[in-house]
């Protein structure tokens, strides 16, 4: 049976022109995860969100749940085509975006996306990392678990390290949130993420800051799981999903609520907390 991609990451079918054989390293409800030469690719049904790992296959979630792929299935790349036990997916043809975050932004545009994404969060109660953003914008607000406290805690220890300039005391405080909260990809994790896109956004990609927290996170992957390090990894190396990439353009809050609402239960809000963590942060263009 022949199934069409329709759309993928430039770096998705970067890393199938190697050839590599893999397996299905995990099957979810919208997605199968494949291992590619030792990476992790994300075939997913026609209706999800595109990511830096995506491929988007032209089936339901119903007909994807319907091929009845397991773990460990292993998995065959040829020129043209993923072989999956006995079904192969086409993705010559596929649509690709360049998921490569370049853009930096004036300061003016900083500070209105800083306010767009602000209402964001006000707006947001997903029960991940926007607890705290709340929880900012009302000291004394108690939070709802000992996770998002020790969340909390560590931005405030990052905060006060920011403020000082102590980058280096700053980048471990970020990196402890490596495994913390919700989700199939944790909340922290998620943040992280976003700490290093609004890191690009401002023009402090290249910081000392920029270096010394991914150096840190780099060190620290092994204390979350697969998928994570995954994303975390792309991030490293300035790989997002559309999602992020269209911030450079400063789009209205509803524009920006609907396209990281459906980015995961928290995921995209965790995100761009992070990323308005960092602008926040931002004085004259630089860190």
């Amino acid at each position: 049976m022949y199934y069409d991609i329709i759309q993928a990451s430039d770096l998705t079918l970067h890393l199938l022109k190697t050839r590599q054989d893999g397996f299905v390293h995990s099957v979810y409800r919208k997605t199968v995860n494949l291992c590619i030469d030792k990476t992790l690719i994300a075939l997913q049904s026609n209706a999800s969100p595109l990511s830096p790992i995506s491929l988007i296959a032209d089936l339901s979630e119903e007909s994807l749940r319907k091929l009845n792929l397991s773990e460990g299935t292993p998995v065959r790349v040829t020129d043209t085509s993923l072989l999956i036990g006995s079904f192969r997916f086409l993705f010559q043809g596929a649509k690709s975006y360049s998921s490569c975050l370049q853009e930096e932004l004036t300061p003016a545009q900083i500070a209105l996306l800083k306010e767009r994404l602000a209402a964001v969060l006000l707006s947001s109660h997903t029960g991940g990392f926007d607890a705290i953003f709340h929880a900012f914008q009302k000291p004394g607000r108690p939070l709802p678990s000992p996770i998002l406290e020790g969340g909390r805690q560590y931005l405030l220890q990052a905060r006060q390290a920011l403020s000082q300039k102590e980058y280096s005391s700053a980048s471990v405080c970020l990196s402890r949130l490596l495994g913390l909260g919700i989700g199939l990809t944790p909340s922290g994790d998620d943040f992280l993420c976003g700490v290093l896109a609004g890191l690009i956004l401002s023009g402090n990609g290249s910081s000392s800051f920029a270096s010394l927290l991914k150096e840190q996170v780099a060190a620290d992957l092994h204390r979350t799981n697969t998928i994570s390090q995954t994303f975390l990894r792309c991030a490293l190396n300035h790989r997002f999903s559309p999602a992020v990439l269209s911030l450079a353009k400063c789009p209205e809050p509803g524009a920006i609520l609907a396209s990281f609402e459906a980015i995961g239960h928290s995921s995209g809000i965790d995100t761009l907390y992070g990323i308005f963590f960092v602008l926040d942060f931002i004085e004259n263009g630089r860190v």
